[in-house]
């Protein structure tokens, strides 16, 4: 009983920050494309802006798929811990793969954001009446408007960067314990059929 409660626990806080990782992930995105809007309204008549932050916004979209499949994960985990799948070795085993095929895809992707968020940043180009702005006039522009294009200074950036960490650990523990629970199964059936035994010894000694 006691490890049937950590588990659903550890589903509940895996389901959590889960999501909260595409929560974060989409609020991103919505941020990124206000700051878009207000950048291009600012540049002075007749500029073409273009900015350029796809590479850390690919990792993110691939985080939110990753905390949207985990959040799946552990609202079927949760529900069949009710019901008699909770009781299948085999359909347990395979919640617990999948979990921790979650938390890897998750890791993996987080990593990769975590270095674009440290390294890298927006690349903004410009044109006026078909002529390229210079960088210098470029990043005198980004201080004059208070726009910083690297990505370690835009907190909305940040959460992506931090958050999901959250979910890459509970769904790791909740895949253990599943594994765990799984086990605990097979050696229920396997007590429970020397127990059977005996009462059919017992009952064929009493008729005999």
């Amino acid at each position: 009983m006691a490890a049937k409660i950590l588990l659903l626990v550890s589903l509940f806080l895996t389901f959590a920050f889960s999501v909260v990782g595409w929560s974060v992930v989409i609020n991103a995105l919505v941020k990124s494309n206000q700051e878009s809007s207000y950048v291009k309204s600012v540049a002075p008549s007749g500029t073409i802006v273009d900015l350029n932050y796809h590479n850390i916004y690919s990792a993110c979209s691939v985080i939110a798929a990753a905390c949207a499949l985990l959040t799946t994960l552990c609202l079927i985990s949760a529900f069949s811990q009710f019901s008699s799948i909770g009781r299948k070795q085999r359909l347990l085993r395979l919640q617990a793969f999948l979990m921790l095929f979650g938390a890897l895809w998750l890791l993996a992707t987080v990593i990769a954001c975590d270095v674009l968020f440290a390294t890298r940043s927006t690349k903004i180009t410009a044109t006026f009446d078909g002529i390229a702005v210079s960088q210098s006039v470029i990043q005198q522009m980004e201080q004059n408007i208070g726009v910083s294009p690297e990505y370690s200074k835009k907190w909305y950036l940040r959460l992506c960067a931090i958050l999901p960490w959250f979910a890459v650990l509970f769904a790791t523990f909740s895949g253990l314990l599943l594994l765990h629970n799984a086990k605990n199964t097979n050696n229920y059936r396997s007590t429970q059929a020397p127990e059977s035994e005996k009462i059919a010894r017992t009952s064929n000694e009493q008729l005999a």
